[in-house]
């Protein structure tokens, strides 16, 4: 009997929360299917049962509805490239992060998981000059060096005849460098077994339970309670990130140990994180650990997963290689080693190339929800309302969009689902901008902290590569890279995308 009254009366709260969602929400205007409108049930459905793909039901909304629509109980979503700018401002305008999509980072002290606008600034402050343009000039000959011993491991790949998944080769890199850069040293996954790389593995594994522990952040959290072999019972992919963090915490105990005596250091987690200087509550061990985490994951994965799709269509179209070759011929004489990233910059071919490359594999993808925090927007003759909450947390509504549905958008980019270098080219030609629908690392205040970083090794890396070898693809089709499950980034229909070549030397 008691349990048939606690059903009656989760089914009456079940009901009434749907009907006020419906009929009496402030979003209850907006365009949009009503089976979103009540809850996050269809959210839950395409993103957590079916793996990622509710991006695709959101583009068929958008089709049927128009441009501005209501994807769940609270949220909005706006397919504008247009409009872009407005929701993930810069310069002084105040926006603040969603606290539900953040809390699935389960990193909470990270920059990247600050809600707050302000405490963001004081956080992103202490670490920008490390990451600059100028900054990342710098670490140029570092670079230069891990791609010389990659090269190196290639070279005996090649020798052996042996097939070489390149995304593994280039997470294996991109580990090697943000590590070193971040604690002055680096675990050498160059020099491992097929390139393994356990940062990577910890990255794959927080991007596989993105969507669950959006919905339930609880259930992270508690695991992060539970020791390590009993949490692997449960998910094993819970316990490698788990392990991550162990890891990194005793990597940054042991660095600021070592060191703690050096007036100056290249080491970012000494310089800037741990800076007395800082406030004290930014520097407790539990931050540290929290920004390591994500400055590694971020600075291996996503950097070495557009890698390997760049590689991937340039190879997959000779054209497209002999034009690149063509064009890096007619640079100054000199080794490759001596490529300067200014320099490869200039380079329209290139550029455009790489343009593609991040076009395609989007970066960031997932729903990156802003919160305007001191006055509404309009869009048409909508207002988006500064409250989406009748009952409390009262908060302002979260308004989203997606790399994907930008870098697909036929009116910006015509035949959008083909690598097409030239559309760079003849748009750059004709007075058209089409940089500021590049949105792989997001734009405004919160943008992607590691761009030029990124930038800065995609230019060195895919010039060198291309110069140094000839590789002939193994089997990899384009739906090995083709993205289609939008987690934290996207994938494949099938794995996680791989790039499998087999090598020879160029003369």
């Amino acid at each position: 009997m008691t349990w048939t009254i606690l059903g009656g009366v989760a089914a009456l709260f079940f009901l009434g929360r749907c009907i006020c969602n419906l009929y009496f929400h402030p979003l209850r205007k907006f365009p949009g299917p009503k089976k979103a409108a009540i809850g996050g049930f269809l959210e839950f459905y395409y993103d957590v049962l079916k793996d990622g793909t509710y991006i695709w039901e959101i583009e068929k909304m958008h089709k049927k509805y128009g441009p501005i629509i209501r994807i769940n109980a609270e949220e909005l979503h706006i397919d504008d490239p247009t409009f872009y700018g407005n929701i993930y401002a810069g310069g002084g305008k105040r926006v603040n992060k969603h606290e539900a999509t953040v809390a699935a980072y389960t990193v909470p002290r990270a920059s990247l998981a600050t809600v707050d606008h302000d405490r963001h600034r004081v956080r992103r402050a202490i670490l920008n000059p490390y990451f600059s343009r100028k900054a990342i000039t710098d670490l140029e000959p570092l670079i230069h060096g891990l791609i010389s011993t990659l090269f190196e491991k290639l070279d005996n790949y090649r020798a052996k005849g042996t097939v070489v998944d390149l995304e593994k080769a280039f997470s294996a890199m991109t580990g090697d460098l943000i590590t070193l850069y971040f604690y002055g040293s680096h675990g050498d996954h160059l020099s491992s077994e097929d390139f393994k790389n356990e940062e990577n593995e910890a990255a794959v594994s927080v991007i596989e339970m993105y969507h669950l522990a959006r919905f339930l952040p609880t259930l992270a959290n508690w695991m992060k309670k539970l020791p390590i072999p009993i949490v692997r019972m449960i998910h094993p992919g819970a316990a490698h990130m788990l392990q991550s963090q162990v890891d990194v915490r005793k990597a940054i105990t042991e660095t600021i140990k070592s060191t703690k005596q050096t007036t100056r250091s290249r080491s970012v987690i000494l310089s800037a994180l741990a800076d007395p200087n800082n406030p004290a509550e930014e520097n407790t061990l539990d931050r540290l650990v929290d920004e390591g985490m994500t400055i590694i994951l971020a600075g291996t994965e996503i950097t070495a997963h557009t890698l390997g799709a760049t590689m991937f269509y340039v190879l997959n179209d000779k054209k497209i290689l002999d034009r690149l070759r063509e064009e890096l011929a007619e640079l100054a004489p000199g080794p490759p080693e001596q490529y300067t990233y200014s320099g490869l910059e200039a380079l329209p071919y290139l550029t455009a190339v790489i343009n593609e490359g991040l076009r395609l594999s989007h970066g960031v993808s997932a729903r990156l929800p802003r919160i305007s925090v001191v006055e509404p927007l309009y869009y048409g003759d909508w207002v988006i309302p500064p409250g989406a909450r009748l009952l409390p947390p009262f908060h302002h509504t979260p308004i989203s969009t997606q790399s994907p549905l930008i870098h697909y958008n036929e009116t910006i980019f015509p035949n959008p689902k083909k690598f097409d270098p030239t559309r760079w080219i003849r748009a750059a030609e004709t007075g058209v901008n089409l940089n500021k629908y590049m949105v792989s690392f997001s734009k405004g205040s919160r943008g992607c902290l590691g761009i030029s970083l990124a930038y800065c090794e995609m230019y060195l890396t895919l010039a060198r590569l291309v110069r140094r070898f000839d590789m002939t693809l193994d089997g990899t089709k384009l739906e090995d890279v083709e993205p289609y499950h939008i987690r934290l980034t996207s994938y494949p229909r099938e794995g996680m995308g791989e790039v499998r070549v087999r090598l020879e030397r160029r003369d």
